[in-house]
């Protein structure tokens, strides 16, 4: 005979099965709201790539739905990708909308750094802005760098990049990195914002993202390298929007 203990504990289970369920079920409905609708071609996509794509044909990646495409060019003030030169010539032969950005490297300063992306990438009209991409990394994941003096690099980058190509550089990051440098900060840079969770992005501050790369774990066709996957991303408005913004 079943005691009523025992019916409320049940009842009880019954109730938090239900609330679990719900859960996963609200989890689930906003992934695919976020991959369906990119897939369905609602969202304005790009892709980012560097080296560790390896040889790219440029004309079978812009295809697959692909509007834009970051292309890795430096990083810090002595380094190149070994395949930037290819990837800009080809992805410019395609209808795509192109653009390089930057790695920062924390110990050389911003000046040296701008020149250093300057010598590499083309001052062409028809490009997107610059991209300085910001990221903790090695060591500074555990103990981050000063803020003034990131912020400083930071700003002597984005001073000469915008005076050289005459396009207000977008900043990439993530949020661990954001909130530590660029939360109260930089308010007049737009962010290209890393965040694989499925939901919307959220900046702290009021800054307003442009880019959001929303899978890092993407495979498409039309490159084969040492990495077998492809960062995706979307732009924060319509195709009109898009168009309006970078042409």
């Amino acid at each position: 005979m079943t005691t009523l203990k025992e019916k409320l504990l049940t009842k009880r289970n019954l109730i938090i099965a239900a609330g679990a369920a719900a859960a996963v079920l609200v989890a689930v409905v906003l992934y695919f709201a976020i991959t369906i609708g990119a897939t369905r071609g609602d969202y304005v996509k790009g892709v980012d790539v560097s080296a560790y794509q390896g040889d790219i044909d440029w004309k079978k990646l812009a295809s697959q739905d692909i509007t834009f495409a970051y292309i890795k060019a430096t990083e810090g003030a002595d380094h190149e990708d070994s395949k930037f030169d290819t990837n800009w010539a080809e992805a410019k032969k395609t209808g795509l909308k192109v653009g390089a950005y930057h790695f920062v490297n924390f110990d050389q300063d911003g000046k040296t750094q701008a020149e250093h992306f300057i010598q590499k990438v083309p001052k062409d009209d028809d490009s997107l802005p610059p991209v300085i991409d910001l990221e903790l990394y090695g060591d500074y994941l555990e103990k981050p760098m000063d803020k003034d003096k990131v912020q400083a690099i930071l700003n002597d980058m984005i001073i000469r990049l915008e005076e050289y190509y005459g396009k207000t550089p977008i900043i990439y990051t993530n949020y661990n990195t954001y909130n530590t440098y660029l939360a109260d900060a930089f308010a007049e840079i737009s962010i290209w914002i890393c965040d694989i969770s499925s939901q919307e992005p959220e900046l702290e501050a009021g800054h307003q993202w442009i880019f959001w790369q929303y899978s890092q774990r993407e495979l498409l066709n039309g490159y084969e390298g040492e990495e077998r996957f492809i960062d995706m991303n979307i732009f924060n408005g319509t195709m009109k929007e898009f168009k309006e913004t970078f042409d």
